[in-house]
């Protein structure tokens, strides 16, 4: 009697494990949102996006991630590291061409005029870790 449970307990267990077949599906989302485009500033930090949401160039006023303080390269919004729209994803990666960067996003937090991620470094003063980059319009 106790093999039989041990053995329902075991198929139980293998039945409710599923293979990763990527993120989850955006039906119930409602549309995709635009690519993001434009300039996005944090302080003196810089994002600024094309519009074709794969390119973005980048001015820092310190490194973060060891991403050089100035460049260009590739972004991706992720979902357990799958491709996801950003207004739900749960991390920001830039490829500058030698490394992915990734920076988490906290689900919910990115929007069409505002991107958020943390960055993290040794200090323990998690409040100043929040970057909160948001669009500004052209003149």
């Amino acid at each position: 009697m106790k093999k039989l449970v041990i053995a329902l307990l075991a198929i139980t267990a293998l039945a409710s494990c599923r293979l990763y077949d990527g993120p989850p599906k955006t039906d119930h989302l409602g549309p995709v949102p635009a690519a993001h485009d434009g300039v996005f500033v944090c302080g003196g930090d810089t994002l600024v996006f094309n519009g074709d949401g794969k390119t973005v160039s980048w001015r820092f006023s310190n490194p973060y991630d060891s991403l050089t303080v100035q460049g260009e390269g590739s972004y991706v919004f992720l979902l357990y590291n799958g491709k996801y729209r950003y207004d739900a994803a749960e991390e920001f990666s830039i490829y500058d061409g030698a490394k992915s960067h990734k920076f988490m996003t906290g689900a919910g937090q990115t929007k069409e005029d505002m991107i958020a991620f943390y960055v993290f470094d040794d200090d323990d003063n998690k409040d100043n870790d929040l970057k909160v980059f948001k669009k500004i319009e052209a003149k």
